[in-house]
């Protein structure tokens, strides 16, 4: 049917023999749910594991030791109602065919919540939502405390008085993605063995990009100590990541590798031989981690408590300006200033990337 991948023969075990955990997006969310797949194996190491997630994110949890499968959820952008409909209802009959006997909702939104309750599992968890508990067996209670994203998740394991296990996030990567990346970098120009350090100037929402003449003014003096920068860009970010270029010389352009757009494992197999990441608080920064990349996020608007659960004995640092306004959590700026990032001097930022280069 081609909705599953990695699956390999499965040994009951304990009280769960089949377990499904499902986070559908966004890419930060779903590296941020690999410390619950790594506890789940520990705590049942012969079960059958699968998790489900979009398809646009399956591809990181690909050669991830602890997962027997992968379900990949269909985005659905093309066709028609009818073509749409029939998709939805095959998918569905695939979760129930799967028998799984525990289910655990990462997400929580209704679609989510249905597809959890689809599956059948006679266990279901999920939040205490008005509307959707009811789709649930085992509801996880909502209060106002502020957590972490990963010690959010860890609520569901709490509710069914399982052990939580540490925060360290995985994106395991092949012995061949690593050659392809050392390959790649080295037809793109990249010197063998000079430190790298990679920049990521885009994010999805405007107001968590660092100013591009900021991101200029790292990279002139980051070449200026004859480092080597590559410039990694996603989707619809190759306006901003331009404009990060026009800011500078020629000379200086000529030490910045510009990548192109990557997959989700090149770019984690290029992110993997830096050095040292910049990147605004995204998909990317969270990538960078989980591949042992020492990673610099750039906060403007949201928490770095909450979005950036990393140790700074591994090299990782967010890296905020505290003004009154933040954190607003909001889409645009509602000042028009975006002193939050504003305010965060180029000058921070290259002390704490030759910190921890070489």
């Amino acid at each position: 049917m081609g909705f599953s991948k990695c699956a390999r023969s499965d040994m009951p075990a304990g009280p769960f023999h089949r377990i499904l955990l499902s986070r559908l997006r966004f890419m930060g969310d779903v590296i941020l749910t690999t410390p619950l797949i790594r506890q789940m194996r520990r705590l049942f190491p012969n079960a059958y594991l699968a998790f489900l997630t979009d398809e646009r994110f399956a591809p990181l949890l690909e050669n991830n030791p602890y997962l027997n499968g992968i379900i990949s959820s269909p985005t659905q952008t093309l066709g028609g109602f009818f073509q749409k409909a029939a998709t939805t209802v095959q998918f569905m009959k695939y979760l129930r065919q799967q028998k799984f006997d525990l289910a655990i909702d990462l997400f929580g939104n209704p679609r989510t919540a249905l597809q959890c309750w689809i599956t059948g599992a006679s266990t279901r968890v999920g939040g205490d939502f008005r509307g959707r508990r009811h789709f649930y067996t085992v509801r996880v209670p909502h209060d106002d405390r502020m957590r972490t994203a990963i010690d959010f998740h860890w609520r569901s394991f709490v509710a069914l008085g399982l052990p939580i296990g540490d925060n360290r996030t995985e994106v395991f990567l092949s012995e061949a993605e690593r050659d392809w990346a050392k390959d790649y970098l080295a037809k793109k120009g990249v010197p063998a063995n000079a430190p790298l350090v990679g920049l990521h100037p885009g994010a999805t929402w405007p107001n968590k990009r660092w100013p591009a003449k900021k991101f200029s003014e790292v990279a002139q003096q980051l070449v200026g100590e004859g480092l080597h920068v590559v410039m990694t860009q996603g989707p619809g970010e190759q306006e901003f990541v331009q404009a990060v270029l026009q800011n500078l010389g020629r000379r200086q352009q000529s030490d910045i590798t510009l990548l192109e757009v990557l997959s989700l494992r090149q770019l984690a197999a290029v992110l993997n031989r830096l050095d040292v990441y910049v990147a605004n608080d995204g998909g990317a920064m969270h990538l960078a981690v989980a591949v042992g990349t020492k990673t610099l996020g750039l906060f403007g608007p949201s928490q770095p408590e909450i979005w950036f659960p990393y140790s700074a004995d591994d090299g990782h640092l967010a890296l905020i300006e505290s003004i009154e306004c933040r954190p607003c959590h909001k889409n645009y700026c509602p000042l028009g200033t975006l002193a939050c990032l504003e305010n965060l001097s180029p000058a921070r930022v290259n002390k704490e990337i030759l910190q921890r280069v070489g």
